[in-house]
């Protein structure tokens, strides 16, 4: 299913938009000024929700940030949050399993011990995206998030 067209305040229509990887191609890097930059991103998305598919056995992902805008400047980033269907899959994961998970989210105040530094904030897909869990019972608190302002997003499902 195509995503809604662009209101006269350039973003999508509140409410939250089932759709696919050419659904959001179509219209938020086709269908939107500065395209370039548009691709760049998508690209990073569309390997970001790779690797989450292939740790999260099935959910959703809710699609944020400047690339779901359609503005005279162009999109420097955007915002992903993963909400799993099963919970308990991501408390079964193995060690690796777990380091790509964190590897998928963005982390705040990050201490690294070789070589030793702190990081305020480290960003999945060389900073390009911020990516977040959603935790059991926390879908509402998320989706006002996602649509404030009366923008709508982009829902993928797998």
């Amino acid at each position: 299913m195509a995503l809604p067209h662009w209101t006269s305040q350039q973003v999508l229509p509140p409410g939250r938009h089932a759709g696919d990887l050419a659904d959001v191609y179509e219209r938020l890097v086709f269908d939107a000024p500065h395209q370039n930059e548009r691709e760049i991103l998508f690209s990073a998305l569309n390997s970001y929700l790779g690797v989450a598919r292939r740790i999260i056995p099935s959910g959703r992902a809710w699609i944020g940030g400047e690339l779901i805008t359609r503005t005279a400047h162009p999109p420097r980033g955007l915002d992903v949050v993963l909400i799993p269907d099963e919970w308990g899959a991501l408390k079964r994961l193995d060690d690796a399993g777990r380091s790509a998970l964190y590897g998928l989210l963005t982390l705040r105040g990050v201490i690294v011990g070789q070589p030793a530094m702190y990081l305020d904030q480290v960003q999945p897909v060389g900073g390009m995206l911020d990516g977040f869990l959603c935790r059991p019972g926390d879908e509402d608190v998320w989706a006002e998030v996602w649509a404030e302002g009366g923008r709508g997003y982009p829902e993928m499902i797998w």
